[in-house]
């Protein structure tokens, strides 16, 4: 009897079904397109140099790739190699962790104009909160056409063997790595798409802090949500109509959402950009209507829900007092709240950050103490009570029960 049951328990361990696993996005860096004339930009395309970006990742994973971008660029742009490192908390490189990537077996590879390529899978363990530093060589000019962000500079040379960069120079340029994927068995993908509320302007740098962020923290404290990923698609800067900082929402939504791997839900805030008032007289045709932004909605709910992806669509938050605020503006803010409250039923969710990120008494006003001062931008505690409102809404959509 004894060696029966210890043959049906081997035979069940060896029949059991194993867990799936997929590519899923555990950091995302949507492309902006060429910007040498931000602040701090670094003013001219990369020149045989060697560039260092810093990417945090956000799902744990034992497999890993990443995704280059040269999707808004009008040229090829040649690698030459390419590394990555594992950082430690203070932000230094850990000794014995640099590993090559590779490209179809290759060191290098061309990325075609408008075209994104991936490295090959490399087997690495990486935990979400991990900070990794990624190296890519440029043989002769490059002009990056990806999202801008701070980047170390060293050259002319190919340094992506070393652990620290030789006299680096720091910048803020485009960063060609657009997305790091990892394996992993999470089957509920969010993707977060908006502008700079989204991506986390004025939270405090490096911590992790915008309000997809503490939601992917809150999520994966709790029983019911730890089947979750989260991506931030956030551009600050962007539109829904019209290009301001990076392509405009509707044309961007293909890739940023709907070609993000494991994608199955998605999170739509965005609009501000789009009610705060047009100053340039040769730009107002640029000032659009409540029912422009709320056209733009059905569009986005349309592409989503033929790629089979649950949308879910946040209210947009008080803006009183910010640079490009005005009565007309807050009449579209209203009314499109107010269509999305009214049209509930047409999303599997509704997020209602306008009511709580108000002024108590002040509705139109953003929460003074949740704020950064600018009366559109949240503060690391406003983000947090953003994502704490976020929770039970993503909680009930039951996708960990799935």
């Amino acid at each position: 009897m004894l060696l029966r049951s210890l043959f049906l328990l081997a035979t069940c361990a060896l029949t059991a079904p194993a867990i799936a696993q997929s590519w899923v996005p555990a950091w995302l860096a949507p492309p902006i397109g060429y910007e040498p004339a931000i602040k701090d930009g670094l003013g001219r395309p990369y020149d045989n140099e060697t560039v260092r970006q810093v990417v945090r990742i956000g799902t744990d994973g034992s497999v890993i790739r990443l995704r280059l971008s040269n999707e808004l660029g009008n040229a090829p742009v040649t690698i030459g190699s390419l590394s990555i490192l594992r950082l430690d908390a203070a932000g230094h490189p850990v000794d014995g962790s640099l590993r090559k990537l590779m490209f179809a077996g290759q060191p290098g590879a061309i990325v075609p104009a408008h075209a994104p390529i991936l490295t090959d899978p490399l087997p690495l363990a990486v935990k979400s909160g991990e900070t990794l530093a990624v190296s890519v060589h440029y043989i002769g000019s490059a002009t990056v056409a990806a999202h801008a962000q701070m980047v170390d500079i060293a050259g002319p040379g190919d340094f992506t063997d070393r652990t620290e960069l030789p006299t680096p120079h720091r910048a803020r340029a485009g960063g060609i790595v657009s997305a790091v994927e990892v394996e992993s068995a999470k089957p509920a993908i969010l993707v977060t798409f908006g502008d700079s509320i989204t991506e986390g302007a004025g939270a405090s740098p490096g911590k992790a802090m915008s309000w997809p962020d503490q939601l992917a923290k809150l999520l994966a404290g709790d029983k019911a949500g730890r089947c979750w990923a989260v991506a931030n698609a956030g551009i600050s800067g962007n539109r829904l109509l019209h290009n301001g900082r990076g392509p405009d929402g509707l044309s961007r939504f293909n890739r940023d959402v709907l070609a993000v791997p494991g994608a199955t839900h998605v999170v739509i805030l965005e609009g501000i950009n789009d009610i705060g008032k047009v100053r340039q007289p040769e730009l107002q045709y640029q000032q659009v209507s409540a029912d422009q932004i709320i056209g733009a909605y059905r569009q986005l709910l349309a592409q989503a829900k033929a790629r089979g992806l649950r949308v879910i669509i946040g209210t947009l938050l008080p803006y009183e007092g910010a640079a490009y605020a005005d009565a007309a503006g807050e009449e579209r803010r209203q009314n499109v709240n107010r269509w999305i409250r009214d049209n509930a039923r047409l999303f599997d969710a509704v997020i209602d950050f306008d009511a709580v990120m108000q002024e108590p008494g002040q509705p139109g006003v953003m929460r003074l103490s949740d704020q950064i001062g600018d009366h559109l931008h949240p503060n690391d505690a406003g983000y947090g009570r953003m994502a704490a409102a976020a929770l039970p809404v993503i909680l009930a959509q039951n996708a960990c029960d799935q």
